[in-house]
């Protein structure tokens, strides 16, 4: 038979080798949705090292739904957490959950008309109501910042708003953040702290629109001046099955430092009310303060990882996963937690770990006091412990309201720091301390607000604990992994189509992650590995002093196999330099050949096109061939082989079957497709790179019209409607004529302008409008064929798209538009050798 203390162990090394496996698609479907409803609006926040996931509640009915979950891939329904008893939950919009002091508070605006607040004693409820109508509008959300203070943001139409707290049941005056806006109604807002830098992430703008999407912006304060991130949107997709992808939140996951972000996709009206949305989970990286969300994927990829570590107490018995130091009286108790009830004064009773951690890595403890001994009792963490001469602790004073941090280095104290907690804490409640450690430094938080951060020299991996002096204390979910501040993401799968910063490539060292032929890290920046890493001009880190022989591999997902574009964000002053990429140690490139940039400040984007790849979870090498050159990053995105082509004289009395995007109130009329208003319509392949488009445009007197083109992710606003505020929804150029001349520019769900060529047009003539597109360079010509009016080169490309036309706020006609092969080649596939 086998002995039952081994069990547990057995059982965890089982799911954590299983877990490793597992795969998970988007878009999720929970047990008990509402029906034709779905999950919309979702909110996830971990207690006890458990996930919390609550949603918005259908318009007709009453209550807040919630589900649980250890890993984020199996959920189960935990009910109703808001009785339906409670009138005021009808239409319980986007419910946020907090838990602060002993007490979980739930904040939502039911039918979208100002906020209650409730509260509880458990996550999965009940909640009752506590406050009265607080107005500000919908979608509110609580941070708390490391000193306690609380704040609450929530949306407007004039960009997201922002609140000082003076307790989880009060709201202060609401004043709107500058940057934090998509111009227009913004909403679904989520605050957290990262490396010393405020994130808000946000979305808008409308629910029904195809072309809902997330933004992010950082701040200095909470709520001070924000600052849009210069990669946003990171959430977005409108055609296709996937789409109206929003109201985010973002959380840590299951190993402890892997950022995930959640969020619903939209499935169409519900035929009952309101939208029908599904779950969406995706992680997310960071590159400096530039996040970088890995999706959005609605394809099957690895499940999150778990930590190396981790103890639930959901036995009877302590098991062989402990080591008993110093004695004392250790239990389990319920199947939940760990328990130590003698409170002598003269001796320090710990429970370690058998496990041992990497160099760096980041614990987590929970635990709470049941009974004092006397005024100098303590109960807390242990961490790096080698022996009892070398560890760090810390340790909660519930005597004293103080966390106490030490760290003992070959019998030596590095000193005693006794940090203050917020006044009023209640230490027979549950709290957090999480342990992160980096090189020599260990910063120690305490239910999420870092408060201490310690430097000793401590250059080994250790185990993890917990510790008792004078006190009956209860321990529940304690955990370790060997990532910290963000190092999760290295190594795992990484989505194709997407973005991978260059500085988030394999773990393993030297041969295994990458080749690098210098000692050390030029650059010092980042990682500690010998690759060379320094501040990028553009946010962020790069790659640098990359130099011939030197190579780097990245984990990748892909969801079919196909071509896709690469786009190298570099920069190089050497006239001669090559590049090949690898998939699985086969030569997807060829040897291709890069330009120079001019100088190694100066950045552009060199296109591989139509690499094959191959659907699942592959390794990507990016190898220099000759030369040197700095990265930043790849940007993968669906190619296409097929040659582009299109037409449409409109002859027909309609649009022929090649369109395949349109919004807008477009007719054909005449033999000409015009519009009176706003609206686009596109034709062709997302992964059409070099092409030449053209037709002939009727100028307005007032606004403008003309072509789009490298055009991804066209939307309209609700339902369709296209309006001044969704003209610019797609990714890609325009090229168009006014009165005044002729203008192009680059839409991002805004408005960049390139170029601008003054030139009177005639209201009610037509014109020959011609883009042609060559890798970075765009030549747009009016009416002359030979001689382009614009010649831009645009150094940060578009890399792909579809063609189409545009109107904006004008009465316009077209004719004879047309798609064809152009000749030019530019920076695309550039290849010197086979």
């Amino acid at each position: 038979m086998m002995n039952s203390l081994k069990i547990p162990l057995l059982i965890f090394f089982l799911c954590c080798s299983l877990q490793t496996f597992c795969q998970i698609t988007n878009p999720r479907t929970l047990s008990d949705e509402w029906g034709e409803y779905g999950i919309g609006d979702p909110y996830i926040f971990k207690f006890r090292g458990k996930f919390y996931l609550y949603c918005s509640t259908r318009d007709d009915q009453n209550g807040v739904k919630c589900w649980s979950s250890w890993d984020l891939v199996t959920w189960t329904y935990e009910g109703l957490a808001v009785p339906a008893s409670v009138t005021t939950s009808k239409g319980a919009y986007a419910p946020e959950v907090i838990y602060w002091n002993g007490t979980f508070y739930m904040y939502t605006s039911p039918a979208g008309n100002g906020h209650y607040v409730l509260s509880a004693s458990s996550p999965t409820g009940p909640f009752s109501l506590q406050t009265g109508n607080l107005g500000h509008s919908i979608d509110g959300s609580v941070f708390i910042d490391d000193n306690a203070s609380m704040y609450f943001t929530n949306a407007s139409g004039s960009g997201i708003q922002g609140s000082a707290m003076s307790s989880p049941l009060v709201i202060g005056s609401a004043t709107t953040l500058s940057g934090a806006n998509l111009n227009g109604w913004t909403e679904g807002s989520t605050l957290f702290k990262r490396n010393g830098v405020y994130y808000l992430t946000y979305t808008g703008n409308h629910v029904f629109s195809k072309g809902y999407r997330v933004n992010y912006a950082t701040s200095t304060a909470p709520l001070g001046s924000y600052t849009a991130g210069a990669n946003n949107p990171i959430l977005l997709n409108t055609e296709g099955t996937f789409f109206g992808l929003g109201h985010s939140s973002s959380f840590i996951g299951p190993d402890l430092d892997t950022w995930f972000i959640t969020y619903h996709n939209l499935l169409g009206q519900s035929s009952i009310v309101g939208p029908n949305r599904k779950l969406n989970i995706d992680p997310m990286g960071f590159n400096g303060d530039r996040v970088q969300v890995y999706g959005p994927t609605n394809w099957s990829k690895p499940s999150p990882a778990l930590p190396v570590f981790y103890d639930r107490f959901d036995r009877t018995d302590i098991g062989s996963n402990w080591t008993d130091v110093n004695g004392g009286t250790w239990g389990i108790y319920n199947q939940e937690l760990m328990w130590q009830d003698t409170k002598t004064t003269s001796t320090w009773y710990r429970q370690i770990t058998t496990a041992t951690s990497a160099e760096n890595y980041t614990a987590e403890f929970n635990m709470k006091e049941m009974e004092r001994g006397t005024n100098a009792a303590r109960f807390g963490a242990v961490f790096s412990y080698i022996d009892e001469n070398t560890y760090g602790t810390a340790l909660l004073s519930s005597y004293d309201n103080t966390l106490e941090t030490d760290i003992k280095v070959n019998g030596t104290s590095i000193g005693v720091n006794a940090i203050a907690l917020p006044p009023g804490y209640d230490y027979q409640k549950w709290h957090v301390i999480r342990v992160e450690k980096e090189g020599t430094t260990f910063r120690i938080y305490v239910d999420g607000m870092l408060k201490s951060t310690r430097t000793a020299n401590i250059t080994t991996g250790g185990k993890i604990g917990v510790t008792t002096y004078s006190d009956h204390a209860d321990f529940g979910y304690t955990a370790f992994s060997n990532k910290v501040n963000g190092s999760g993401v290295f190594s795992f799968y990484k989505p194709i189509p997407g973005t991978i910063p260059a500085v988030h490539y394999n773990e393993g060292g030297e041969g295994v992650g990458y080749h690098d032929l210098s000692g050390g890290n030029t650059g010092g920046k980042y990682r500690t590995d010998n690759v060379d890493i320094r501040d990028s001009e553009e946010g962020g880190q790069n790659i640098g002093w990359n130099q011939t022989g030197e190579w780097y591999q990245y984990n990748v997902n892909v969801p079919a196999t196909g071509p896709y574009h690469m786009g190298l964000r570099y920069a190089t002053t050497y006239t001669a330099c090559k590049l090949r990429v690898y998939c699985d140690g086969a030569d997807v490139s060829g040897i291709i050949a890069i330009p120079a940039t001019g100088a190694w400040t100066t950045w552009r984007t060199a296109v591989l096109r139509n690499l094959t790849l191959p659907a699942g979870n592959h390794t990507i090498r990016l190898e220099t061939v000759e030369g040197e050159f700095d990265f930043a990053f790849l940007k993968f995105e669906s190619g296409s082989t097929i040659t582009p082509s299109g037409a449409d004289n409109f002859d027909a009395g309609s649009f022929n079957a090649s369109w395949n995007y349109d919004n807008g109130s477009w007719a054909v009329s005449a033999g000409k497709a015009g519009i009176n208003g706003y609206g686009k319509r596109t034709m062709g392949n997302v992964g059409w790179t070099d092409y030449t488009v053209e037709a002939d445009v009727t100028c307005s007197s007032a606004g403008n019209g003309g072509l789009i083109f490298r055009s991804r992710n066209p939307a309209a606003e609700q339902f369709g409607n296209s309006t001044d505020i969704s003209s610019d929804y797609q990714q890609g150029y325009y090229a168009g004529i006014e009165a005044g001349g002729i203008v192009f520019g680059k839409e991002n769900y805004n408005w960049t302008t390139l170029a601008y060529k003054s030139q009177a047009l005639t209201a009610g003539q037509s014109y020959k409008l011609r883009a042609v597109i060559s890798g970075d360079v765009i030549k747009i010509y009016l009416n002359d064929m030979l001689t382009p009016v614009i010649e831009y080169t645009d150094t940060n490309p578009f890399i792909s798209g579809k063609a189409g036309m545009r109107v904006h706020a004008a009465n316009m006609t077209f004719d004879n538009f047309l798609i064809s092969t152009d000749t030019g080649t530019g920076l695309l596939n550039c290849r010197v050798e086979e």
